[in-house]
């Protein structure tokens, strides 16, 4: 009877929670590719990144996902909530795409 229960768990559990906080990798590579179109959108536009400021409040067709500057390492600019996404830090967002200010990933998650 023990082993049942065990398998139920085993068999279960992934189908639960923990797919829901881990996006794809074919997700996860989409939100990058829409995260750095962005980017060059705000670069064509003058957009200045020496602040790490939000450059996507919502990125096309991932709506759980927004698009940051940050630097490498982070510096405290980064950690200023008027640099941030609001999506993100009110908990409408639960993903962000983080890139440095020449525009290349530091993360997705």
């Amino acid at each position: 009877m023990r082993w049942l229960a065990l398998l139920a768990l085993v068999t279960v559990f992934p189908l639960t929670g923990c797919g829901a906080g881990s996006p794809s990798q074919d997700v996860r590579d989409r939100a990058v590719g829409e995260a750095m179109q962005a980017y060059r959108e705000e670069k064509a536009a003058g957009t200045d990144f020496a602040r790490g400021p939000c450059i996507a409040e919502q990125l096309p067709g991932l709506e759980d996902w927004v698009a940051d500057v940050a630097h490498r390492p982070r510096q405290s600019v980064d950690d200023q909530p008027a640099n941030q996404c609001q999506r993100f830090r009110n908990g409408e967002a639960h993903h962000f795409v983080e890139l440095d200010p020449s525009g290349h990933l530091i993360r997705a998650q």
